[in-house]
């Protein structure tokens, strides 16, 4: 990766990305799902991070997670995204923007089924959104099931820009 890149998303249908019996206080109305391309698990506990350690108190997350190979951000977005490895979605590239080898099943806009159309399909009214800094991360979020999706710009030059963002696309929307 040739940056470190944050990606923020908003949805309800990630949570069934965690297998891992976590510390979830009931049903959660909303699913903020933080990624750091990059970023090993090993380092958060000693990381200081109050606001997502807050978040992980309150909710559910996991640290258990393993990448899949090979390990490099398109294939395992991919993966996140669409609940599968890169044998059935077919993205096997870092920069992929479409699938390498032909993907097992379609859904109905053309691209494996994601998290984003399962929550889509399930819930038509629900806001769905993702605010991502790595211009990749559009190519395999299924955009059409999407309600918002927003590219923060040059982190370089607007290092908060992303955070400032989330925020306001949270307060304004109220994503599902």
């Amino acid at each position: 990766m040739k940056k470190l890149t944050f990606t923020l998303l908003i949805t309800l249908a990630a949570a069934c990305l965690f297998s891992v019996p976590c510390n979830a206080k009931g049903k959660a109305k909303h699913v903020v799902f933080i990624g750091l391309d990059g970023w090993g698990a090993y380092s958060v506990p000693k990381a200081e991070i109050p606001h997502i350690k807050q978040l992980m108190a309150n909710g559910s997350y996991t640290l258990e997670k393993r990448t899949v190979l090979p390990s490099s951000s398109a294939v395992n977005w991919a993966s996140m995204f669409m609940g599968a490895g890169p044998e059935l979605h077919g993205y096997t590239q870092w920069g992929s923007k479409t699938p390498e080898l032909p993907s097992r099943v379609l859904n109905q806009h053309g691209i494996f089924p994601t998290i984003f159309q399962l929550l889509c399909d399930a819930r038509p009214e629900a806001e769905i959104g993702c605010l991502y800094e790595w211009d990749g991360i559009k190519y395999l979020t299924d955009t059409l099931s999407l309600s918002h999706h927003a590219q923060a710009p040059d982190y370089n030059k607007h290092p908060e820009a992303l955070c400032g963002m989330a925020e306001k696309y949270i307060k304004e929307k109220h994503p599902t």
